[in-house]
């Protein structure tokens, strides 16, 4: 029996070798496969800097002779009635002129105690913030870098007040007496 079971063997082995190797002859099925040739790389776009970061600039704080803070920032104030300009940021300060109700002061600097340090007429003098109200910016405006301001553009400290003008909430306003000084 095992010379027949090594006989089969042999068979089918002669019947199943040859379907699994080349042969050069006909029926012989050569595949050719196209080869897709490797993409050039894109080229990394150049990395845009992120611009620096501009820090804020600290405020400047200045002290006036009295010793009252003083920071220092540009702005226009529409005084709403009269109003004293003083040498420096109190009520005890010198007097040195007045204007009227209207005026637009330039501003370069708030006070802490709430007064507004102006140009006017090229003196730095201080004006009570309780009698003046900021000019908002114009949004719509182009500044001009190489305007410069007026500080003749007020109307003429040297017109008279009525004495008796009141407030708009019924408080007595700064007023000019004839001497022409202001009272506040």
């Amino acid at each position: 029996m095992k010379k027949t079971l090594l006989a089969l063997l042999v068979l089918g082995a002669a019947i199943v070798l040859p379907g699994c190797g080349f042969d050069d002859g006909a029926g012989s099925t050569v595949t050719v496969v196209e080869i897709t040739p490797t993409p050039e790389p894109t080229p990394t776009p150049e990395v845009t800097p992120t611009p620096e970061v501009t820090p804020t600039p600290e405020p400047v704080i200045v002290q006036t002779a009295s010793g009252v803070n003083v920071t220092k920032q540009d702005g226009v104030y529409t005084t709403n009635t009269e109003v004293n300009l003083r040498a420096d940021a109190s009520t005890d300060a010198e007097l040195v002129t007045g204007v009227g109700a209207g005026v637009q002061l330039t501003s370069t600097g708030v006070c802490d105690n709430g007064w507004i340090e102006v140009n006017y007429n090229g003196q730095t003098l201080y004006a009570s913030g309780d009698y003046v109200t900021a000019v908002a910016a114009d949004p719509n405006a182009a500044a001009d870098p190489n305007a410069a301001a007026d500080p003749n553009a007020a109307a003429d400290p040297n017109a008279a007040a009525d004495p008796n003008a009141a407030v708009s909430d019924g408080t007595q306003a700064d007023a000019a007496v004839s001497d022409g000084t202001v009272q506040q």
